[in-house]
């Protein structure tokens, strides 16, 4: 079977870091993945992507080294086999709040009697390999999002799962979680202390942490606090970005 990368780095302590993608386009999975990134997650709970597409962007992803993985909608075994099948290469599960959640998400991302995954068939025979179901329990990685503060008050009894490979923060969904989503000042200090509370508990029960960054300048400052598993902006931010600054720079100089 081939190799999960992006989750042996992890298990060397190191940082492995990777991008988003919200848009339903195969062109853009290709490009994203030869600018040289660890792993991209296709986005299914927010992007606006179906089965047969998700399946043609892990294609595409699968022609370079990066991993591909999925952010399923919810944490259902039906989902979540799908994309696994489809060719994922890991999950990230949203708001996992309990044990029990983190459990339920592990169980359907393994073959039994690790979990409760169907063994059925998937394109994944064609470009992971014909022994894929022999290696996939401990290859296929499976993330855990803490985006809630009542995630964060359990963060050690969520990360001590066995299977749940790294956590992953959603720093919008925590804000809102603790009524900070138009938060300054002081109130903004106190969503860096969960977010820091979420690293401290990884730490601890020794499963690494991730978090999403708004910035390249962000990911370098997350790495240096510890965190591993480390996503920067999506597609649409680095294309927006880009061509903004590309007509900024144009009328600028041109006095147009």
């Amino acid at each position: 079977m081939r190799p999960n990368t992006a989750k042996q780095l992890l298990k060397e302590g190191k940082p492995a870091i990777g991008t988003w993608m919200n848009f339903a386009s195969i062109g853009a999975a290709e490009v994203m993945a030869h600018t040289g990134w660890d792993w991209i997650v296709v986005d299914t709970e927010h992007g606006a992507i179906d089965l047969e597409t998700l399946a043609a962007m892990f294609i595409a992803i699968g022609t370079t080294n990066t991993i591909p993985m999925c952010r399923v909608p919810w944490n259902d075994p039906k989902e979540i086999k799908r994309a696994l099948d489809a060719g994922s290469y890991g999950i990230v599960v949203p708001m996992v709040n309990s044990p029990e959640e983190a459990k339920a998400a592990v169980e359907a991302a393994k073959y039994p009697p690790a979990g409760i995954r169907s063994a059925g068939g998937g394109r994944w025979r064609y470009w992971a390999g014909a022994d894929y179901t022999q290696f996939a329990n401990d290859e296929i990685m499976v993330v855990v999002q803490i985006e809630h503060i009542d995630a964060v008050r359990r963060v050690r009894e969520i990360l001590s799962v066995p299977g749940v490979d790294a956590c992953f923060i959603g720093p919008n969904d925590l804000a809102w979680s603790m009524g900070l989503q138009f938060a300054k000042g002081t109130e903004k200090a106190s969503h860096e202390e969960a977010i820091q509370e979420v690293l401290r508990g990884a730490k601890e029960v020794g499963v690494p942490a991730g978090i999403h960054a708004r910035s390249k300048e962000e990911v370098v400052e997350r790495i240096a606090q510890g965190f591993q598993y480390i996503a920067c902006l999506n597609e649409g931010h680095f294309m927006f970005d880009g061509a903004e600054q590309a007509v900024k720079f144009i009328r600028g100089r041109a006095g147009i």
